[in-house]
């Protein structure tokens, strides 16, 4: 897979994801870890799909989280 690939949004997402999962404490990189970096991300694609959807953000962003916090932890 050649990261130089993907567009300039994927690599944002992937880097996010990366400290992300570092600052958790997370010995790996889950779905839920790029998720949260999506939902993150000022202008991104999701946070618009889910407002086109009538979703709200905020609640699905802080139902990643919980699931995020789930995940095994490294100290």
């Amino acid at each position: 897979m050649d990261f130089n690939k993907f567009t300039e949004k994927s690599r944002e997402a992937i880097a996010g994801a990366q400290t992300l999962m570092t600052e958790r404490g997370n010995p790996m990189r889950e779905t839920w870890h790029i998720l949260a970096a999506l939902l993150a991300q000022d202008g991104g694609i999701v946070p618009a799909l889910l407002a086109k959807m009538k979703i709200d953000a905020a609640g699905f962003a802080q139902n990643v989280e919980r699931e995020i916090d789930r995940l095994p932890k490294v100290s």
